[in-house]
């Protein structure tokens, strides 16, 4: 599976596999990785996860802002540096699909990205958070942190 340039049916697959691993890394193996890998800078906690067993490495970032109710929580894989789910929330946000075509559209509020490329310039399209059952009525980092963690399946 070539991750830079993924087929629609690789990345289902890869979600997939990552939702249902072979090997589970243990609460504890995580919770050590992020204790010990975690910084603060520039309004942003990260940490670096590694599961070596599965040869995949993870980011998990989370972007905060003086405001409660606008931040993002992403996982990216480190290897190919592609955002494999990020969640930006915000009322005001505004993300263009489709930018310069046809079927342009505007996604106004919150949206997620999937298997999205880390270019800014890059097209990318998105999905409102609304069309997903678990994180519709969520507004606060806290509990959007929460089911996060539930969606993605990290342990």
């Amino acid at each position: 599976m070539n991750l830079s340039n993924l087929t629609l049916d690789d990345a289902y697959k890869l979600i997939a596999y990552e939702k249902n691993p072979h090997y589970l890394l243990e609460y504890n193996e995580v919770y050590n990785q992020i204790v010990n890998t975690i910084t603060y800078d520039n309004e942003t906690y990260k940490c670096q996860i590694d599961d070596h067993r599965n040869s995949v490495f993870y980011a998990l970032n989370v972007h905060t802002t003086p405001v409660e109710t606008i931040f993002s929580i992403g996982l990216r894989d480190i290897e190919s540096n592609i955002h494999l789910i990020r969640f930006d929330f915000g009322n005001h946000l505004r993300h263009t699909n489709n930018q310069g075509k046809k079927n342009e559209k505007i996604i106004h509020g919150s949206h997620v990205h999937f298997m999205s490329v880390p270019d800014k310039y890059s097209v990318k399209n998105v999905i409102a958070v609304g069309s997903i059952e678990e994180f519709k009525n969520l507004k606060r980092i806290k509990e959007t942190f929460l089911k996060f963690i539930d969606y993605t399946n990290i342990r």
